[in-house]
């Protein structure tokens, strides 16, 4: 009986040390992950999008709809900038807009890129509703 016991312990022992030795293989597994995607070119690109995105959607879209007096006078204006895109947009003006929205990420754009050669073009896209475009970004970075 005693060596019974003894043997079912020694399992639960074992058991118990797998268990932390596969938890231990996951932190490390997902540490490196983290460190994999969490380069500083994926973190500067993911804010110049963010940045981008909303200087779109809530700044510049605005505008336009503020100077359009109609629906179709809306249509026929972002027709116009359907295929050519509105001009660049340099990272620095991203950075500073809305009263510098942006300018806590200043330090780190201006770390790997060039703000003022870095832009972005932005096309409207039919329907032409607020989230209606596609962005090309131009970076001039060294990651």
């Amino acid at each position: 009986m005693t060596y019974a016991r003894k043997k079912r312990g020694g399992e639960a022992e074992r058991i118990t040390i797998i268990i932390v030795i596969i938890i231990a293989m996951l932190l490390v597994a997902i540490s490196i992950g983290i460190q994999l995607f969490n380069t500083p070119e994926r973190i500067v690109k993911s804010k110049v999008e963010n940045m981008a995105a909303d200087y779109y959607e809530n700044y510049f879209y605005k505008k336009i709809i503020k100077n359009s007096v109609t629906k179709e006078s809306l249509k026929e204006t972002l027709d116009k900038y359907h295929e050519q895109g509105f001009s660049h947009v340099a990272f620095r003006q991203l950075l500073l807009f809305d009263n510098e929205k942006y300018s806590e990420l200043t330090p780190l754009i201006t770390k790997y890129c060039d703000e003022n050669v870095s832009s972005v073009v932005i096309y409207p896209d039919p329907p032409y509703n607020q989230t209606d475009y596609h962005i090309e970004y131009y970076y001039s970075c060294e990651f």
